[in-house]
């Protein structure tokens, strides 16, 4: 199991965009992000994609955009289902972070669900570089947002 960072490219939807939306669908059904949105976040020169890989086969995805000067926005976490509860967001979370900073990013935001217990894990793995969190409804019911510290 390997987490690799995808250099941007207007070509990464077109090699890996059906491996990451089946992903995508498989855990959201039809509370899956738009298609033609994820498509353009990750055909984004700015787009900063990390891949969870099973040798050739992709398992698991994060990716980010800026949001504002020095802050970028994760706006999208998946593990296949046969690959969950096996700590592996965690590699996917170190490699993406990696290259933020690298990039000279000082925050990460995002938003959790509550009621699945992820924004529970996000509260507990980051507590100490949390610096702003709040609980709102969002289209996916109650969730939580985070600003972390890198």
């Amino acid at each position: 199991m390997s987490a690799e960072f995808i250099p941007p490219s207007p070509s990464n939807w077109e090699i890996f965009g059906n491996q990451i939306y089946k992903i995508e669908r498989n855990i959201f059904g039809e509370k899956s992000l738009d298609e033609k949105m994820m498509e353009s976040d990750i055909n984004s020169p700015e787009a900063n994609l990390v891949l969870l890989k099973d040798g050739d086969a992709v398992v698991g995805f994060t990716y980010a955009l800026p949001e504002s000067e020095g802050v970028a926005r994760i706006v999208d976490t998946v593990i296949a289902k046969e690959y969950q509860k096996k700590g592996l967001v965690a590699i996917l979370m170190s490699s993406l972070e990696a290259e933020l900073k690298r990039k000279g990013y000082e925050y990460v935001t995002r938003d959790a669900m509550v009621d699945n217990g992820y924004a529970g894990k996000i509260a507990k793995n980051y507590s100490s570089g949390i610096v702003e969190t709040r609980e709102f409804m969002g289209e996916w019911g109650k969730q939580r947002y985070f600003k972390i510290k890198l």
